[in-house]
Formats: structure tokens, sequence, C-alpha cells
């Protein structure tokens, strides 16, 4: 489905497409800063009119917020071979703590907007018991790592990983469902009656596929990713059967 572009995403449309240009006639690689799931759906959108395959990359498998890369000659023969570390312009801030002081991802990005960093130069926060990865541009990795405290919390900066990132496995769901109607799906996703779910499409609180969808009749398909406000985000992954009275059987993911 098209996006319809606010005008900040009319802007990064069109950068995507110069850094794009740009790349294929110098034959250097560009890079964006980084992007959420909707901008990089937008940035893949837009190199494809530029006929350009782009790269996401986050600092490592999974990650949710991602640069945006293009590679064209030789860098494109060097990115199939070489590390993805080593070409994108992405640096890891690991941080510990004691294990018995509780921190955040919001407490740490409040401490990194602080510095008076902007958000798009900073990627995904992965805090765990007593550590946490902060991968950044690495313009501003000597900045970030020059915390020493958050909130009352002392906590010490190193360069690098020096944990392996925990990716939180999603939650399962098999639900039953009359359609993969918009409404029907996010009364699965969400656990609440049909009537609440419609409320929640029609009062602008939930996404599909990046944008945010007021038609409860809208038809969704496998792998469609839905965020509600107040209760998540969800993929439905795909339907696994149909019951005798045509209901369908839907394996839905639930992100923790």
């Amino acid at each position: 489905m098209p996006f319809e572009l606010t005008e900040d995403e009319r802007y990064l449309s069109a950068h995507i497409s110069d850094l794009c240009r740009i790349s294929q006639r110098s034959g250097v690689p560009r890079f964006s800063a980084f992007l959420n799931e909707r901008e990089a759906a937008i940035a893949k959108e837009a190199a494809g009119t530029e006929n350009a395959i782009p790269v996401f990359y986050g600092g490592y498998d999974g990650a949710q917020r991602t640069v945006c890369g293009f590679f064209e000659g030789t860098f494109a023969e060097e990115f199939e071979t070489e590390s993805q570390n080593r070409l994108f312009p992405i640096r890891a801030v690991s941080f510990s703590f004691r294990t018995r002081d509780t921190l955040s991802h919001r407490d740490f990005l409040g401490a990194i907007m602080s510095l008076g960093i902007k958000r798009e130069t900073v990627g995904d926060i992965a805090v765990s018991e007593g550590y946490a990865a902060v991968f950044c541009l690495e313009a501003e990795a000597e900045l970030i790592r020059g915390i020493t405290k958050i909130g009352n919390v002392g906590v010490c900066a190193e360069d690098g990983l020096t944990r392996p990132i925990v990716i939180k496995e999603p939650k399962k769901i098999i639900a039953s469902v009359s359609s993969m109607r918009l409404d029907c799906i996010v009364g699965a996703c969400a656990n609440i009656s049909r009537d609440r779910s419609a409320a929640l499409v029609k009062s602008g609180l939930v996404s599909a596929d990046f944008s945010v969808c007021l038609e409860t009749s809208r038809i969704l398909s496998e792998n469609s990713v839905l965020s509600i406000r107040g209760y998540g985000k969800f993929k439905v992954s795909k339907i696994v059967g149909t019951s005798k009275k045509g209901r369908l059987h839907v394996e839905i993911e639930k992100y923790v």
C-alpha cells in the first residue's frame, strides 16, 4: 500500500533518493541517519524509484532502528565479503552497572538526549540486568561514552559490545477470528471486544504496517505488523487453519 507521507516524511523520501543518486554517481557509500521501521519502509520505497537496493543495518541482527546504506561498484563487491560493522558508520557503547540497580530504555535515552544529541543519531538501546548497549552514529560515540551517571545510578562505559545482545523471542498466540479484518485482528491481539477494537482503530491508535489506519474493514495479510497504543506490537505471522464453522485460526506474535 502506498504511503501517505507527512511533510517531514516527504523530505526523508527526497533525502534518501539524493543519497542513492550521489552513491551511484560517485561509487562511494552513502548512509542515512537511524530510521524507525516506518521510516525504513519509506526509504525502501524511495530507493525503489531509483532502481536501487538499499541495505539496512542497526549494529546487530534484528535491530529495530537501522541505518540505510547504498553501496556501488567495488564497495558493493566488498560489502559481500566484509562485516557490516566495518562498513556502516555505527558504533556500540556498552554500559555496566550494579545488578541491584534498575535502569530502563527510557532512562538511558533521557540521559543521552540531555547531552543535546539528536534522536536520529541513536539506534537501539538494549537493556538487560546490569548492562546496556547503546548503538549510535560514530560521531556521537565519544560523547555518549562520557556518561558516568544515569539518574542516581553510576555507570561505566566502554567501546564496543562487551556482552551478547539478548533478543527476546516474541510470544506466540493462536487466535480464532471471523475474518482478517483489522478490527477482528486487533481484538484478537489485545484480547478485547470487537467494539473496543473498532474504537481504537477509529481513534487513530492502531498502525498497520507502520501507517495509522482508521479503516476497521481493512483486510490484513500474513506478516502484517500492528502497533496498538497501550497494548504493544504484534505480527500476524500466518493463518494456520480453518474451523468447521469457517473461522480462521491465526498465529500472532507479540513482541516483548
